[in-house]
């Protein structure tokens, strides 16, 4: 893998201003956009087929690495990329979805004060806990019948079947072995494969962002759940939980990416948080304004669009050269 494939830009400065954006911003932001494609392009085959890779260890390092940055310089476009309902979304479902899960990881590090070390662990741990069935996934996303029983048996024993793939390609991380190895484990002792009730920290981080992530993606025959809804799920089941909040306050209720409505009828993306979560920037569409969704402009956000088909017909890239 090329170091020079990961080159990360410049530190974006904010737009969270109404005034237009200029075009040389518009461009950066399609440039970070296409940052996170060409992740995802190269974390392909170091998920798919990781005992063919020569570096594996070194190549998904630097894949982290590159999280964190791209988290680090413009985290709505990241968001804007785990949100937004783009048909790519299944064809590439368990990469795209262990990328997002460790972008999660990434801000949850951000917001904890976990430190570089230990916010890097967690987000190896987000992009490697499928490791075992990352083929699998990917069936599943594309599969009408229900599962079978030895993709039931593949589901139930991935967590230690990855942190043993891990092992063996030369992972000496305790933190991201374990974090790995207990990601679907429950406080309650509900969880899998072990039943445990004693979690690591990492581990319980990981299975919500895991969980958040996989109720807004596409299946064959479902759409991804609206991030509103999502994240009113993720709060009811981790009310008193320590990361369902902390997920709910970064992404706010309606994150970078969502489609929404409008009180003037119009649909719009969200492209940018803003101090008020219930007034994002967004970007209208048929017409491509940017503005801030507030009370006072009148055009503030009455909920989710109930059509969400804006995203068959319009490419993230355009939205951005016009947010």
């Amino acid at each position: 893998m090329q170091a020079s494939s990961f080159a990360v830009l410049d530190e974006v400065p904010p737009f969270g201003t109404q005034d237009a954006v200029p075009p040389a911003v518009s461009n950066k932001l399609v440039a970070l956009w296409q940052q996170w494609q060409a992740l995802a392009d190269d974390l392909m085959p170091l998920l798919l087929t990781p005992k063919t890779c020569p570096d594996f260890l070194g190549d998904i390092t630097v894949c982290a690495g590159t999280v964190m940055s791209l988290i680090r310089q413009a985290p709505d476009i990241g968001i804007f990329h785990m949100v937004y309902p783009n048909p790519d979304k299944m064809h590439r479902y368990s990469v795209l979805h262990a990328m997002h899960t460790a972008m999660l990881l990434a801000l949850v590090g951000q917001r904890k004060d976990w430190g570089d070390k230990r916010t890097a662990s967690a987000v190896k741990a987000g992009l490697t806990m499928n490791l075992s069935i990352t083929n699998l996934q990917i069936d599943l996303a594309m599969q009408h019948a229900p599962l079978s029983t030895a993709q039931r048996e593949a589901i139930d024993t991935h967590p230690l079947t990855s942190w043993k793939m891990l092992q063996e390609l030369g992972v000496r991380d305790e933190e991201w072995l374990i974090a790995v190895a207990q990601h679907h484990e429950q406080p309650d002792g509900k969880g899998y494969p072990q039943g445990l009730t004693d979690l690591h920290q990492l581990a319980d981080a990981i299975r919500t962002c895991d969980v958040f992530g996989a109720k807004i993606s596409p299946r064959i025959g479902r759409t991804g759940m609206p991030t509103p809804r999502a994240a009113a799920e993720i709060f009811r089941q981790r009310s008193a939980g320590y990361f369902g909040a902390t997920i709910i306050r970064e992404l706010g209720l309606y994150p970078p990416g969502c489609l929404v409505e409008l009180a003037t009828g119009h649909q719009a993306v969200v492209v940018k948080r803003s101090c008020d979560p219930n007034a994002p920037d967004v970007v209208t569409l048929p017409g491509f304004e940017r503005c801030r969704a507030t009370q006072g402009s009148g055009r503030h956000i009455i909920g989710a669009a109930a059509d969400q088909s804006w995203s068959e017909r319009t490419s993230p890239e355009e939205i951005l050269t016009n947010a």
